[in-house]
């Protein structure tokens, strides 16, 4: 992966680190159940990439992953399990990985998220003129279903 198209990134602890090559597909802002019990937070960051532009250069030993739905289950999150935090989620059945855009901060990535998924889910409204999207949008293989943008930010009641 040539450096000038690339950008790096690592786990909380160092003991795992990734590259990714190029622009991602997508960028957005996650809001369902699964993300937010995954990461602990009300929302999650992400950007997707085609899974042959994803590599891991350091730690693949350190690394584990969870289907929720079983082995062949459509999500596969990978974490580090010296300090747990969540790097990837393979998504086999579309060939990309979804790369949790805190990983790659420190490599100059620009995170510019184009969309909300799963908005319906979510429990903080986010008035941020986003498309909100009920799960994703089409071309990504959702439904493309959109959602009214909110009048104001916060935690829904």
């Amino acid at each position: 992966m040539p450096d000038s198209e690339s950008f790096r990134g690592r786990c909380f602890c160092g003991a795992v680190e990734i590259e990714v090559q190029g622009p991602p597909v997508a960028a957005a802002i996650c809001h369902c159940e699964s993300c937010r019990r995954w990461h602990c937070a009300p929302l999650n960051t992400w950007a997707v990439w085609p899974a042959d532009k994803v590599r891991i250069t350091a730690g693949q030993d350190q690394l584990v992953e969870f289907n929720k739905y079983g082995p062949d289950g459509p999500s596969a999150r990978t974490f580090c399990k010296c300090c747990g935090s969540a790097i990837l989620n393979r998504k086999p059945a579309y060939g990309m990985t979804v790369v949790y855009a805190a990983v790659l901060e420190e490599s100059g990535f620009k995170y510019e998220p184009t969309f909300h998924s799963f908005y319906g889910e979510g429990v903080m409204h986010i008035a941020d003129g986003l498309p909100k999207f009920a799960d994703l949008p089409a071309e990504l293989g959702g439904s493309g279903k959109r959602l009214e943008e909110p009048a104001t930010t916060g935690m829904r009641s």
